[in-house]
């Protein structure tokens, strides 16, 4: 318990200076660092041996935040489609070349690791610049409210969980999981919204900041929704480490803590559902 309240104080520490740094290079290699961690974490999680998928994938998984914040793509004389399909090929033959301790598995999780992941994590700067017009204090509230979403109720259920939880969600996946916890995590995440939207406002009364991104009505909306998503994002990942036999990804969080994809696992899935919500939200012609 010790332990992961101080880790929950270090990364929340970390985390407030990172979202004071989103608009400088800081945050996209912060950001670069985390996807190339969490790339590495899903190959060894499969058992992936073959080192030059490592080092292959190693390129788009810590380059993908860089990319997604400056646009890289307009620059290359190649489609986008054409160079997926490259990859993908690339992939193959190193699977054909390693037949011995390269199988398709692996292969399909590196896909994963260093595409799909490192790029739904990197949404976080798509959800920062969403609304480029907006001031810098705005987009950064959006920005913090898709990560209070995901870690407020981790921290929210594993306290709620050990003090009241008594009936078991998920037991075959997360055996230490509750119906209590999960409650505990959805309220604490509209509490922890509706603080700091109070703090925000009053920001904004005083004219520290230019305008408010949202009413208030739609924080405990959107924190209960965003909070059940990173519940489900957090066995799914639960369930990959379980058909592996793993206990955690890895170890740079300290001991009992786990590793990057143990941190966001549930922000995966958070900062996806999030942009999505944008992208209906701006297809309806709706504004904030």
């Amino acid at each position: 318990m010790k332990t992961k309240v101080l880790t929950g104080i270090a990364a929340a520490i970390f985390g407030i200076t990172m979202v004071a740094l989103t608009f400088t290079p800081v945050f996209t290699t912060a950001l670069a660092f985390f996807t190339l961690l969490a790339n590495y974490e899903l190959l060894h999680a499969t058992g992936v041996k073959n080192k030059g998928v490592y080092v292959l994938t190693t390129l788009p998984a810590a380059g993908m935040p860089f990319i997604l914040t400056y646009d890289l793509l307009q620059y290359s004389p190649v489609p986008l489609a054409a160079i997926l399909l490259i990859y993908v090929f690339i992939l193959l033959l190193m699977m054909l070349a390693g037949y011995d301790n390269t199988r398709f598995e692996h292969i399909s999780m590196s896909l994963i690791s260093s595409l799909l992941v490192p790029y739904v994590i990197s949404l976080l700067c798509e959800i920062r610049d969403f609304f480029p017009e907006a001031p810098r204090s705005t987009r950064g509230y959006l920005m913090l409210f898709a990560l209070l979403g995901a870690w407020i109720t981790d921290a929210m259920a594993y306290f709620t969980g050990v003090k009241f939880g008594k009936h078991k969600m998920a037991p075959k996946i997360s055996p230490k999981k509750s119906w209590e916890g999960a409650i505990g995590g959805i309220i604490g995440t509209i509490i922890v919204n509706l603080i700091i939207y109070a703090v925000y406002y009053a920001l904004y009364r005083i004219g520290w900041i230019e305008r408010l991104l949202f009413p208030l009505w739609l924080v405990p909306v959107l924190s209960a929704f965003l909070s059940v998503v990173g519940m489900l994002g957090d066995l799914s990942a639960s369930v990959i480490k379980r058909n592996y036999g793993m206990k955690d990804y890895g170890f740079i969080m300290g001991e009992g803590n786990g590793g990057v994809m143990d941190r966001f696992d549930s922000a995966v899935f958070v900062f996806g559902a999030m942009y999505v919500l944008l992208l209906i939200y701006q297809a309806a012609g709706l504004h904030f």
